[in-house]
C-alpha cells in the first residue's frame, strides 16, 4: 500500500506536476506528521512542495481525482456501501490569506466536509469519495431560522451538494449516512426526488401528517411496536483539547457502558415545516427507525437514536441493516483524528487558503491508509496481513531486528510490528496515531530500498 499509487492517474496538463504530485505523497507518507520542511529533506524539495501547493493548475479536484476513482474501484469489489459524511473545522494559529473564522473572529479556519467510503460488511474504511469547504466571512453571523433562507444560500446545502459530487463520481449504490445536521426538510426532499439512498438522524421533532397540530414525531413513535432488541458496547466520550463548544453540547460526556437497546419501525408522513419554501412538497413520507436505550444507569442519559432513511423496513433483518448503517458514522470521526493527528495538517504553516486546500486533498488519502491499517487491526483481528500489505513489507517486518520475534500474521499483529518500528511500547496499549505514522514511514524506507536492490540485480 504506497501512497504514491493513490496519486498516479492524477492529471494537470502538465507531466511535472503529476510527478511532483506523487513524490511528494510518498514524502509525506513516510512521516504524515512532520513539518513541511522536515518531511521535504532539502531546501530545494521544499522550494518544489510549496511552488506545487500554490500553483494555479494545482486544484483539490485535481489532487485527489486518482483516489477516488481507486476508492470507486474498491467499492465496486466491496458488495454494500455505506458513504459516511460529516464536517469538521480546520483551525489554524493564525490569519492566513482568504481565511475565515469559525466560532468568532477570534478564530482563523475554515470547515471541511468529507464523504468516507466504508464496506458494509465489516466496516473496512474504502476511501474518499470527495470533499468540501465552507468559509465563514468576518462579522457575519447565521440566522436562526435558516429554513427561511433559499437552500444554496445556508451552510446546510453541502450535505445535498456532496451527495450528488458523490454520485457524479462514477456508479454506485451507496446508503449516505449523515448526522443531525443533515436533518433538513428540503435536505430529506432533495434526496428523495434524486432517489438515493439514506440513513440521517432525525435532529428535529416534525409535526407528522393526519394528525391533530400539536402531535409530532417522538409521539407517534411511541405506538411503534418493537421489533428488535440489541446489547451494544457504547465507548467513553471525553472533552477534548480544542473541541468547539458547540461539540461538547451535542455530545456529552459519558463513561463507557453495555446498553441494552429496543428498537421500533414506522413509515410516517412528515408535513412540511410552515417556516420552509413552498417550492417543496407539503408531505414526506419516510421510514423513521427509534433506536432507545432501557434500563440506563442512574443519573446518565438513555441513548436514543431517531433514523430517517428510505431503506426497507419489513423484517427485523431490515430495521437492523439501518442501524449497523448508522453505527458505522463513528469511522469519519476516526478519520478526522487521522488527519488533524496522524497528519498534524492544522500545524501546516502555509500562507494561503489555496496551499491548506491543495495540501488537504494531498493529505485525505494518507490519513485513510492510517485509518484503514488501524481499523481493520482492531475489528477484524484475524484478517490475514496479506489483505492489506504487500509480500515485500511483510518480509521486511520478519526480517528486520526490532520486529522479526513478532507474528505477523494477520493485520493486527502487522499494525503492532508496524508501530514497533515508531518506538511503539507493548506495555502501552493500542499504538497512537503518531507513532504508526512514524512506523509507517520506517516501512515504507526499507521497502523503497529493498525494491532498489532487487531491481539492481535484474
Amino acid at each position: 500500500m504506497r501512497s504514491g499509487d493513490e496519486f498516479k492517474g492524477s492529471d494537470f496538463g502538465d507531466e511535472r506536476l503529476n510527478r511532483r504530485l506523487v513524490k511528494l505523497s510518498e514524502q509525506l507518507a513516510k512521516a504524515p506528521d512532520l513539518s513541511f520542511p522536515r518531511a521535504a529533506g532539502s531546501d530545494a524539495s521544499l522550494e518544489a512542495t510549496y511552488r506545487f501547493l500554490n500553483n494555479d493548475k494545482v486544484t483539490p479536484e485535481a489532487i485527489l481525482s486518482s483516489h477516488v476513482a481507486a476508492t470507486l474501484e474498491r467499492c465496486a469489489q466491496s458488495g454494500p456501501i455505506f458513504v459516511v459524511h460529516d464536517s469538521t473545522e480546520f483551525r489554524f494559529g493564525g490569519p492566513r490569506e482568504d481565511l475565515g473564522r469559525l466560532s468568532t473572529d477570534e478564530t482563523h479556519g475554515f470547515l471541511g466536509h468529507f464523504a468516507l467510503a466504508v464496506s458494509g460488511r465489516g466496516r473496512a474504511p474504502l476511501g474518499v469519495l470527495g470533499f468540501q469547504t465552507l468559509t465563514r466571512k468576518r462579522g457575519e453571523r447565521r440566522g436562526r431560522h435558516s429554513e427561511r433562507r433559499p437552500t444554496q444560500e445556508r451552510e446546510s446545502a453541502r450535505w445535498l451538494a456532496l451527495v450528488d459530487q458523490v454520485e457524479s463520481a462514477g456508479s454506485l449504490d451507496a446508503v449516505h449516512v449523515m448526522d443531525r445536521e443533515a436533518d433538513g426538510y428540503d435536505i430529506l426532499a432533495g434526496l428523495v426526488e434524486r432517489g438515493r439512498r439514506f440513513v440521517i438522524r432525525s435532529q428535529f421533532d416534525r409535526v407528522v401528517v393526519g394528525e391533530p397540530e400539536d402531535v409530532r414525531l417522538g409521539e407517534a413513535l411511541e405506538h411503534a411496536p418493537v421489533v428488535l432488541e440489541r446489547e451494544v458496547h457504547l465507548s467513553a466520550r471525553v472533552k477534548r483539547k480544542g473541541d468547539p463548544p458547540s461539540k461538547a453540547a451535542k455530545h456529552p460526556r459519558r463513561a463507557a457502558r453495555t446498553a441494552h437497546l429496543l428498537v421500533s419501525a414506522a413509515a410516517i408522513p412528515l408535513r412540511r415545516p410552515d417556516q420552509t419554501k413552498t417550492g417543496l412538497p407539503d408531505t414526506l413520507t419516510i421510514h423513521v427507525v427509534r433506536v432507545r436505550e432501557t434500563g440506563a444507569p442512574p443519573g446518565v442519559e438513555p441513548v436514543e437514536w431517531r433514523l430517517l432513511t428510505t431503506e426497507a423496513i419489513d423484517s427485523p433483518e431490515d430495521v437492523a441493516a439501518i442501524v449497523d448503517a448508522y453505527r458505522a458514522r463513528w469511522l469519519i470521526e476516526e478519520y478526522f483524528k487521522a488527519l488533524k493527528t496522524g497528519c498534524a495538517y492544522e500545524q501546516r504553516q502555509l500562507e494561503s487558503m489555496r496551499a491548506l486546500l491543495n495540501a488537504l486533498a494531498v493529505f485525505a488519502p494518507i490519513a485513510w491508509q492510517l485509518l484503514a491499517l488501524r481499523q481493520l487491526s482492531r475489528t477484524a483481528d484475524r484478517t490475514p496481513a496479506t489483505d492489506l500489505l504487500a509480500p515485500l513489507k511483510l518480509k521486511i517486518l520478519r526480517a528486520h531486528k526490532d520486529t522479526r520475534h513478532m507474528p505477523c500474521t494477520t493485520v493486527r499483529e502487522a499494525m503492532l510490528a508496524i508501530a514497533r518500528l515508531g518506538g511503539h511500547i507493548k506495555n502501552n496499549g493500542d499504538p497512537g496515531w503518531i507513532v504508526l505514522g512514524r512506523g509507517f514511514e520506517d516501512l515504507l524506507l526499507l521497502e523503497l530500498g529493498a525494491t532498489i536492490a532487487i531491481e539492481n540485480k535484474m
